[in-house]
């Protein structure tokens, strides 16, 4: 069948079917970012002085094709060579490429490539540095694109840097820069290697805060830093598609953004873990009933500041530090910024037993002339070891204060915590001349009247001894003791009624050696 010639009364018609069909074609026609694609990224060609590879164009002096170049030995980061350029204060190396399509102003770029600095390139250089350029001839620096901070990294590092031109460039190129930064050399350098494609992006930055352990409670959040609006969000796992995203548990998630020109960027983040230590300092009680105890709280991990509770979590302070505590279990918690918490579990705090004394002994003075009476304590509870004084005139570690004499005294225990029991006793004097006297006969029956034989001592002595011996001259008993004396034994064994020999020294109170003997007759 052959169509319709067109004829002029159709003109309107045709006009209005083509416009209809131009817009059809317009609105479903998909927006593209840009990827620009450098030709030889990896800048291969044949290691030699002042030229750069193919299709690559040697602006403003001449630099190197690495390496083998003025000792410079770095392998290449990706295929087999790369290159070299050197800056003082009236000389910049640099290279450029004409792009295939023109970098358009207003719109975000990214870009990768590796750098390093080379410590020696011929001379000693200062520092590695780096320049971006926008332009539209080869040695055009109408606009600086990207520009990094002095480095010193002897190895391939990899950058990926993000751009915005304010006007449309069909050209790019690349120099090492000069600052006043270093006095010992004027020169810097920069070798450089592996671009990737120039892709239109959006520049985003990643915000993210970690869970607390045990819990899904992290979050993520894109802030669009440059880009095209509106945005379209993807995150993995998860498939949300939000800007931000909550109740996340610990790992990686990543995001994929596009915005209104297709540009995509992917970003990362890892969430992890708010760990909390906390240690707990404790202060016990020092004396039975006082509410002296304390516990210091510490903290690390998290976010401060942190919060302190000692009563499960009902109420918290700022302060680690708790005070006047009685005894008894605390169920301890630490929460941090992030209402992470951590809890110690129970702390204890505990008391010793009440500070008693458990009897108190008296001895009198024992004659006119000498000054040897004593009070004897016997402590309990509390916490060892004691002293024992006389506030004011002895104090000691010996339980036995002696060499006192007539008259009432003030005694006080004291434990290792300070806590104290005060007392009093009045030791007497018996008014008799000093002597020590020595009973000629025992009966060690068990009736408690007269079982042992021992020294009536009525004098402040000292270096006592006494032994008692058989008919045969053996030895049968001897002590140091003056409180010691002989129940009638021998190994345990009763020993029959007769006679037999004792023999006493001592030192008296005039420090006169003393020296006493006889017989004794043990009656049964």
């Amino acid at each position: 069948m052959k169509m319709p010639l067109w004829k002029p009364e159709n003109t309107f018609a045709g006009v209005i079917c083509y416009c209809i069909l131009l817009l059809a074609m317009t609105i479903s026609s998909p927006i593209i970012a840009q990827d620009i694609i450098l030709r030889n990224p990896s800048l291969e060609g044949e290691s030699v002085e002042g030229k750069v590879p193919d299709p690559w164009i040697a602006v403003r002096e001449t630099p190197d094709i690495q390496p083998g170049i003025y000792k410079v030995s770095l392998p290449a980061s990706d295929g087999n060579t790369y290159v070299g350029m050197i800056c003082y204060s009236w000389l910049q190396e640099g290279m450029a490429q004409k792009l295939s399509t023109s970098l358009q102003a207003g719109k975000t770029y990214m870009l990768s490539f590796d750098l390093a600095y080379p410590p020696n390139y011929s001379k000693k250089i200062c520092y590695g540095s780096f320049v971006i350029y926008g332009g539209n001839n080869a040695t055009d620096k109408a606009e600086v694109l990207w520009q990094s901070d002095p480095f010193y990294n002897i190895n391939w590092k990899r950058y990926t840097v993000f751009f915005t031109p304010s006007h449309d460039y069909t050209y790019i190129s690349f120099s090492p820069y000069f600052s006043e930064v270093c006095s010992s050399t004027n020169f810097s350098a920069v070798l450089v290697d592996n671009f990737s494609s120039i892709r239109e992006a959006i520049k985003i930055e990643l915000l993210s805060q970690n869970t607390c352990r045990g819990i899904s409670g992290g979050t993520a959040m894109v802030k669009i830093m440059e880009g095209h609006g509106p945005y379209s969000y993807l995150w993995s796992p998860g498939n949300d598609t939000t800007s931000s995203v909550s109740g996340l548990s610990p790992g990686n998630y990543e995001v994929t953004v596009k915005d209104a020109n297709g540009a995509i960027t992917k970003g990362d983040v890892v969430i992890s873990e708010y760990q909390i230590k906390a240690t707990a300092a404790i202060k016990n009680i020092d004396c039975y009933g006082n509410k002296d105890a304390g516990i210091v709280l510490s903290a690390s991990g998290g976010g401060t500041p942190y919060l302190f509770s000692i009563d499960s979590g009902y109420s918290y302070q700022e302060s680690p530090y708790f005070n006047s505590l009685s005894p008894g279990s605390y169920d301890v918690f630490v929460r941090d910024a992030y209402s992470c918490i951590a809890n110690l579990g129970d702390v204890v705090i505990t008391q010793p037993d009440p500070l008693v004394l458990e009897s108190v002994k008296v001895r009198p003075v024992s004659c006119n002339e000498t000054t040897d009476g004593s009070i004897t304590l016997t402590a309990g509870g509390g916490t060892p070891p004691y002293t024992y004084s006389i506030p004011g005139y002895i104090s000691q570690s010996d339980s036995s204060l002696r060499q006192l004499d007539a008259g009432r005294y003030y005694y006080r225990l004291t434990d290792s915590h300070e806590c104290k029991v005060d007392g009093e006793a009045d030791i007497n004097k018996e008014w008799r001349d000093c002597l020590v006297i020595i009973p000629n006969a025992f009966t060690p029956n068990g009736d408690g009247v007269n079982d042992v034989f021992r020294a009536q001592i009525h004098d402040a002595i000292s270096d006592y001894h006494m032994a008692i011996y058989g008919r045969w001259g053996q030895l049968i008993f001897e002590s140091r003791d003056p409180e010691s004396g002989w129940n009638g034994q021998q190994n345990g064994i009763s020993l029959p009624m007769g006679s037999y020999l004792w023999l006493i020294t001592y030192t008296d109170s005039k420090h006169q050696p003393r020296k006493q003997k006889g017989n004794l007759v043990l009656i049964k």
